[in-house]
């Protein structure tokens, strides 16, 4: 699955991400990211350092696709 197709399905399919925990400055997030058949789906784990968390709310849930930049990065 190519990154572009990732983003539409984050867009298409809107999946919520889950803060895990912190630890040394990095924020640790999970997401489902859904298979086109909606059956299977792919646990997606990701990293966010707090320095690129800027002025910005992160939330314990959030909408995966407002953190897309980080999803991208792992697959």
């Amino acid at each position: 699955m190519s990154k572009n197709e990732i983003v539409k399905r984050l867009y298409k399919e809107n999946p919520i991400a889950t803060f895990m925990f912190i630890r040394m400055g990095v924020a640790y997030y999970q997401t489902l990211l859904p298979d086109e058949d909606l059956i299977n789906s792919t646990s997606v784990d990701f990293e966010i350092p707090v320095g690129d968390m800027g002025s910005a709310d992160f939330f314990p849930t959030m909408e995966a696709k407002h953190l897309r930049r980080w999803i991208v990065e792992v697959i």
